[in-house]
């Protein structure tokens, strides 16, 4: 386990978030994979087919994706109190994995076609993405299992572990997708089975590590009781219910986009496809960054150093204000070649390049907000990120994608973006200055000398 209580601020953030960001890269690159495996062999349809299930996937994954990062919080709390991985927390976690799992499975039979509906896809790109959400939520067991034992890994510092799966199931990912839809043509089915084969067997490599540390736990440990899990349940549901709503607004927020853009027709809708995939790319970064300084405010507010939390986000947010720098001249430069990997379709390239020189200039604003996230997340004040994302995503980007995109067409759609994270993140600067001012939350309590000889 990673110490972050100790030694150099920004070298403690950088080692968590580099291993993390990386895994995080990996994965995204995986769906692009996807992407370019499905835009070749199963043509414009599958992308946009992918396009149009995605808003479905992420409403079922907003919730546990929420609870997960709460429980990352909750174990680094204990682990800057120096308690490390309560059993009654990790149990905790299984029991909300295993539940929200079955949960998904019902609600993708039950919803696939309704939530397509709204949104106006119809036709052979309605059936397709039926046929990718159904088969890739009825096992979504295997990546919630997955994100579990990142979650536990993450929160207690060892970010290398993690990144070893992550990397391990990106690479089986990319591998199974180009067999499954190529080779073997399973079609837009293959794709979602990929992404089922390669979690799967991560995870119970994951789960497998997991278990023999928890025997090797002193025979002395403390039981756990059955009053015990639920209070670790409600305390998880207490810190990740503003994460997974402020997640599902996100989705619902995907699912109200490609209903305003589907009218512009399959090639644009297909260039969303790709443009999602690319922001989720190179966001990764810095979602990482922000991940990193979540566990790092975590540990250091579980042991009370106050002002150790605030000189890292102070360094962690000039760091991601160097790599975003980075980043948008990269894409900006590349746009041309970046938007030829994903279609041969003229006018699928000429969106993601216009959406690449519109937006890459404005990402710091995007980047700014994130990283402060993360600080926000680790002291448990999830209630700020949520409501950023209320007003920065519904109440004004997606009013006016509707409004712009009617009066200037995709272009108008892609500026409201933009004016979507410059409202977010002045919003999140203002809420940042009055929780600095604001009396620090207590901290964990410290495992006293008798509690750890119990444990």
């Amino acid at each position: 386990m990673s110490d972050l209580t100790r030694g150099p601020i920004l070298n403690g953030i950088v080692q968590i978030a580099a291993p993390l960001a990386l895994a995080n890269l990996l994965q995204q690159g995986y769906l692009l994979v996807d992407s370019m495996v499905v835009g070749r062999y199963v043509g414009v349809t599958g992308l946009a087919a992918m396009g149009a299930a995605q808003p479905l996937y992420a409403i079922l994954t907003s919730l546990f994706t929420g609870v997960s990062n709460a429980f990352a919080v909750r174990l680094g709390h204990q682990a800057g109190a120096g308690r490390r991985d309560d059993p009654g927390t990790l149990l905790a976690l299984a029991v909300c994995t295993a539940a929200w799992s079955a949960i998904c499975a019902v609600a993708a039979v039950l919803l696939a076609e309704p939530l397509l509906a709204l949104t106006g896809v119809t036709g052979q790109v309605a059936a397709e993405a039926r046929t990718f959400a159904v088969t890739l939520c009825s096992g979504m067991v295997a990546i919630y299992a997955l994100g579990a034992v990142c979650a536990v890994l993450t929160g207690r510092g060892d970010a290398r572990r993690a990144t070893a799966l992550m990397i391990t199931a990106s690479v089986l990912n990319a591998l199974f997708a180009w067999l499954f839809v190529g080779p073997w043509r399973l079609g837009i089915a293959g794709a979602a089975l990929a992404v089922l084969a390669a979690n799967a067997l991560t995870a119970a490599a994951g789960l497998a590590g997991l278990v023999r540390e928890q025997r090797r736990r002193p025979t002395g440990a403390v039981p756990v009781t059955a009053a015990a899990v639920r209070a670790e349940v409600r305390h998880g549901l207490t810190i990740g219910t503003p994460m997974a709503v402020q997640y599902l607004l996100i989705g619902v927020g995907v699912l109200a986009l490609v209903w305003i853009v589907t009218p512009f027709g399959e090639a644009t809708l297909a260039a969303l496809t790709v443009v999602a995939r690319l922001e989720l790319l190179t966001s990764a970064l810095f979602l990482s960054l922000s991940s990193a300084l979540m566990v790092f405010t975590a540990q250091n507010t579980g042991a009370g150093r106050t002002a150790r939390v605030r000189e890292g986000t102070r360094r962690a947010v000039w760091l991601g204000i160097a790599l975003t720098a980075l980043v948008s001249v990269l894409l900006v430069a590349g746009r041309g070649p970046i938007a030829a990997l994903f279609s041969g379709g003229h006018e699928t390239q000429a969106v993601t390049e216009r959406y690449i020189l519109i937006t890459s200039p404005f990402f710091v604003c995007y980047t700014l907000m994130v990283v402060l996230h993360g600080w926000f997340n680790g002291i448990a004040r999830t209630v700020v990120p949520l409501i950023c994302t209320v007003t920065s995503l519904g109440v004004v980007r997606l009013p006016l994608s509707y409004l712009l995109g009617q009066a200037w067409g995709v272009d108008g759609v892609i500026w409201a973006t933009v004016i979507g994270w410059a409202v977010g993140l002045a919003y999140t600067l203002v809420a940042t200055r009055q929780a600095v001012a604001a009396p620090p939350p207590p901290a964990e309590k410290a495992v006293q000398p008798d509690d750890a000889a119990r444990r």
